[in-house]
């Protein structure tokens, strides 16, 4: 996968549009061999829109997840909301989660977790004010 920022003829285009939201410089991830996202750049700014196409296996979940701390990577940076990704803990992490939305292909389910905790993932971040007992109950009802 090879991200780039918008080029003209011989200079990049200027964004004026605030509010960096996230700024990727050089990232690369790979799996053993398999070099999944190579040397990708990208900037979002608040009130842009992304999205990553591609066929099935080109690092399009990789990248999400990179950007969300679920992955580490090879190398490069991601700043998210202005906090290295890299460097966070995870409650910083947790915080820029719950201001960051994501969607993988199809509805997946977050791979790094089980069946039950993709299902009381939603509820815990969403419907705080459920017991673990109402939680538990409604995930039960589900499996």
């Amino acid at each position: 996968m090879n991200i780039k920022e918008t080029e003209t003829s011989d200079h990049f285009v200027s964004h004026d549009k605030g509010e960096l939201v996230i700024e990727i410089k050089n990232l690369s991830k790979s799996f053993g061999t398999q070099e999944v996202l190579k040397d990708i750049s990208l900037n979002l700014y608040k009130g842009e829109n992304l999205v990553v196409l591609g066929k099935s296996g080109t690092g399009k979940s990789v990248l999400i997840k990179c950007i969300v701390g679920l992955l580490t990577y090879d190398s490069g940076t991601i700043s998210l909301f202005g906090k290295d990704v890299e460097n966070s803990t995870r409650q910083e992490l947790a915080l820029l989660r719950q201001k960051t939305g994501f969607l993988f292909q199809s509805g997946a389910l977050y791979d790094s977790m089980t069946v039950r905790q993709n299902l009381e993932f939603p509820l815990r971040r969403i419907k705080k004010e459920l017991s673990d007992t109402d939680i538990d109950n409604k995930v039960q009802e589900v499996l």
